[in-house]
C-alpha cells in the first residue's frame, strides 16, 4: 500500500457509490487493495505498521461536526479522531485533509489528548453554509507545493469552516479563499500538510450532475488529487 485514504466517516464509506466511488474514479491509475485502501479511522492502530509504511495519506471528509451547535469544541467527538491526530503527529509524509479532515488538520499543531477548548486553531459553524453541491470558481494567490494548476472549479458540501486567525497563520499559509468561506486552501509552513474545504473526489454519480461547470469540477478533482499522490511517490 502506497498511501492511504483515512476514512473519517460514522459509517465506512463505500466504494461502489458516493463518495468512495468518486475517490476510486478520481485516483484511475492506481489500484484499490494494491496501491491503496480506504482505512477506517477507528481501525487505525490495529493498521499502525501498515501506515507507516505509506508514503501519503488522504483524510476523507465526514458528516460528523467539530463544532456543536452553539461553537462549543465537541470533545467526544474529538477524542474519537485522537488515532488521527496520533497518525498524523509520527507521520513524515505529505497529508491532505478534504473537508472534515481540512478541519482537522487546521487542530493538528496543537494537538493535546486532554484538549477540551479549541484554543487559537478553531473551527466553527458558518453564518451562511454552502448550499448542498455548491460549484464555483476559486483562484489560488500563491502557489500550492504540489499543483502547477491556480485556478479550479470545486464543488461544495459543508457547513463548519476553519477560521482565519494568527493562531492559524502560525502554521499555515492561505493558498485561496472565497467571500463566504476564506479558507478554502492552506499549505502547512514546514509540514507537507494541505488542506482543501471543497470535494475533489466529486464521482460522476453526484447529484450536482445538473450545475453549471460541474464536469469541469469533476477534471479539476481529480487534476489535484492525482497530483497529491504523484507528489507523495516522487
Amino acid at each position: 500500500m502506497e498511501f492511504a485514504i483515512i476514512d473519517c466517516n460514522e459509517f465506512p464509506m463505500n466504494p461502489g457509490k458516493g463518495r468512495g466511488l468518486g475517490f476510486i474514479q478520481a485516483l484511475a491509475g492506481w489500484e484499490i487493495g494494491t496501491d491503496y485502501d480506504f482505512v477506517r479511522y477507528d481501525v487505525i492502530w490495529s493498521r499502525r505498521r501498515d501506515l507507516e509504511g505509506c508514503l501519503g495519506l488522504i483524510l476523507s471528509g465526514s458528516i460528523f461536526d467539530l463544532a456543536l451547535p452553539d461553537d462549543r469544541f465537541d470533545r467526544t467527538l474529538y477524542q474519537k479522531m485522537i488515532p488521527v491526530y496520533e497518525l498524523l503527529r509520527d507521520f513524515h509524509g505529505p497529508a491532505l485533509g478534504i473537508c472534515f479532515g481540512h478541519q482537522l488538520m487546521a487542530l493538528a499543531d496543537e494537538f493535546d489528548p486532554d484538549r477540551s477548548e479549541f484554543g487559537q486553531l478553531r473551527v466553527r459553524n458558518m453564518t451562511v453554509p454552502q448550499n448542498r453541491h455548491t460549484v464555483i470558481s476559486i483562484r489560488m494567490n500563491r502557489p500550492l507545493r504540489f499543483l502547477e494548476q491556480r485556478e479550479l472549479w470545486v464543488q461544495f458540501n459543508h457547513k463548519q469552516e476553519v477560521v482565519l486567525n494568527d493562531g492559524l497563520l502560525r502554521f499555515y499559509e492561505i493558498i485561496a479563499g472565497s467571500e463566504s468561506c476564506p479558507v478554502q486552501i492552506m499549505q502547512h509552513k514546514s509540514r507537507d500538510w494541505f488542506g482543501v474545504q471543497f470535494h475533489p473526489e466529486i464521482g460522476k454519480e453526484s447529484q450536482a450532475g445538473e450545475i453549471s461547470r460541474h464536469d469541469t469540477a469533476v477534471e479539476d478533482g481529480k487534476t489535484l488529487l492525482q497530483a497529491f499522490v504523484r507528489f507523495c511517490l516522487r
